[in-house]
């Protein structure tokens, strides 16, 4: 069977001619080793701006066919010279001169593109797949240049085209002016000269987008689809103490950040907080050049209140109870002014009595007639061992808030947005997604030992290096130490890759699901994935799944297999 470039026909734009051609030629196990070129524009064409080869055949051993297709079922020259096909407009040139013209439009490319080519063979045909043609001696063609549709459905399209080239080597052969360079007893065109003509005539190639362009464009697409949720902004502004809840990826950071600019905007001083310290860093660098807006974590703010000389306590308590319980003690003491608004992001790891003390004395008018945003997932995040108490513990103090949930995902491409809500428990799930296809799958590889891991996720970041800057992509793992990442064996990787707390522009980071909680990147690669047996397991999978934009790629080992189909089953 020939080798099609296309491999494939436009059905909107092909005649029903060329369909059949096409299909022959492609289907046929006589053309094998043969490479078929459809629908080849000539940008040098002899009297046309830009002229067209239905097809062009080459043949090893035998030369090349420029073959016309005309589908019509009927065809018919007129007294005054010009052809009508069916019900067209008569035109003047017919259809083998259009054929010729191909022809010899191919041959200058070939020999302009790659002149140390040898000669070939060439030659044009036309096909009428639905027309009987039979014309006696014709003077303007050879009679062996037009194949009609008995023809055409009688033989094999490659015993057609093979007599095509037989008659015109003979017509050659016989020919002074040729002698002085085709022999008969030529092979060229071999299959290596048929490969080098391709490229001649169809080169392959990959233009690439730059990379800066690419990363422009994802992120402006990611704001861009963020902004729609921008109308949520005005509702916020109408209600002073709001709730905002959502699933992974729909806007909740960036639209409690416009939130913070825009309260600042308007005069308030801005207290804005969360737990995660990669988050808190983010934030707090997204709006430094505010005065007005205090940003960080809710642990560093507290540590800014307590007294210098308080030392930290090296068992669990210190950062639950006692630190909360120092920085409260100062606030009580006036020493600090409270803010005008409080907004919280990842709200759902602040859920202590504690920690709400802190954030109570932090406001004019405490939660209870304060101004505050808080936003969060209050279904799938809680991953923290902090005693998490959920919503209710803010709800039993106050009396109102206005609550809105977000639905739409704006941050991961729909192939990712879809594992998500099928390897978790969201309720709500998704009610669309905002961003457009690019055309990668989530993907998952299965690992039996630690040196397939690592061989596993070497492949996968040169994969992903190909595609995005090495600060667009990260590597998760639930482990805190001896990650996939940090034993990386092979060295071109291990050098460029770095933790969190140390990665640049031209490193790739690699740390804890939970360390990068609240954020997301072009490209993620989870690893040591070996279990997935409980809830809190089941919500840190969703958040190392869900910070992938647009590449996600799991490395799990064999025995969480059963895991994962659980998981998608729903059982």
């Amino acid at each position: 069977m020939a080798r099609m470039i296309p491999p494939a026909y436009d059905p909107q734009t092909t005649s029903p001619g060329e369909r059949e051609v096409f299909e022959r030629l492609r289907d046929d196990p006589d053309t094998e080793g043969w490479i078929v070129l459809h629908s080849l524009g000539i940008a040098a064409h002899p009297r046309q701006i830009q002229g067209e080869a239905d097809f062009v055949v080459l043949v090893p051993g035998s030369g090349i066919v420029c073959l016309e297709v005309k589908s019509h079922t009927s065809v018919s020259r007129l007294a005054d010279g010009k052809w009508q096909f069916g019900r067209h407009q008569p035109e003047i040139r017919g259809p083998f001169r259009q054929a010729d013209e191909a022809q010899h439009a191919i041959a200058r490319q070939l020999r302009k593109t790659s002149p140390a080519l040898p000669a070939i063979p060439i030659t044009s045909a036309v096909c009428f797949t639905h027309a009987r043609f039979q014309v006696a001696n014709p003077t303007e063609w050879h009679s062996w240049q037009s194949i009609d549709t008995v023809a055409f459905h009688r033989q094999p399209i490659s015993s057609l085209m093979l007599g095509v080239l037989r008659r015109h080597r003979q017509h050659l052969a016989g020919t002074p002016s040729a002698q002085s360079w085709f022999s008969p007893s030529s092979v060229e065109p071999t299959a290596a000269t048929c490969a080098r003509m391709k490229e001649a005539l169809r080169p392959s190639f990959e233009f690439a987008e730059p990379p800066k362009i690419r990363r422009h464009r994802r992120d402006a697409e990611v704001t861009r689809f963020t902004e729609q949720q921008f109308q949520l902004l005005d509702m916020i502004a109408e209600n002073p103490r709001c709730i905002v809840k959502g699933a992974a990826g729909t806007g909740k950071t960036f639209i409690a950040l416009e939130a913070a600019r825009r309260l600042a905007a308007g005069g308030a001083r801005v207290l804005f907080c969360c737990f995660n310290s990669l988050l808190g860093q983010w934030l707090r660098e997204e709006t430094q050049s505010d005065g007005r807006i205090t940003a960080g974590t809710l642990h560093s703010y507290m540590g800014k209140l307590a007294p210098h000389n308080a030392h930290r306590r090296s068992d669990d308590t210190f950062f639950t109870e006692v630190l909360p319980d120092l920085a409260l003690g100062a606030l009580l003491e006036g020493s600090q002014q409270s803010f005008d608004v409080v907004i919280v992001d990842e709200a759902q790891d602040v859920m202590l009595d504690a920690f709400l003390d802190v954030l109570d004395a932090s406001v004019r008018g405490g939660l209870g007639s304060g101004r505050w945003l808080f936003f969060g997932d209050f279904c799938n995040q809680a991953i923290f061992d902090s005693g998490f108490s959920g919503i209710g513990v803010l709800q039993a103090r106050i009396s109102s808030a206005a609550s809105f949930t977000l639905t739409a995902n704006c941050r991961n491409v729909p192939s990712i947005s879809q594992y998500v809500e099928a390897t978790s428990r969201l309720e709500p799930g998704y009610s669309g997604t905002l961003r457009a296809e690019n055309g990668r799958e989530a993907m998952r590889e299965w690992w039996t030992t630690p040196a397939e891991q690592d061989q596993m996720l070497i492949k996968h970041l040169a994969r992903l290096r190909a595609d995005f800057a090495p600060d667009e992509i990260v590597v998760l793992s639930p482990r805190g130490s001896g990650s996939a990442a940090e034993l990386c064996a092979d060295a071109r990787w291990s050098r460029v890759l770095t933790p969190f707390t140390k990665a640049g522009q031209r490193s790739i980071g690699y740390g804890t699901v939970h360390s990068y909680k609240g954020l997301d990147a072009g490209a993620v690669i989870v690893t040591d994935i070996e279990e997935i047996k409980d809830e809190r397991s089941e919500a840190l999978f969703y958040v190392a799944s869900s910070r992938a934009r647009d590449d996600l790629t799991i490395i799990a080992r064999d025995t969480a297999r059963p895991d994962f189909r659980r998981l998608v089953l729903g059982e």
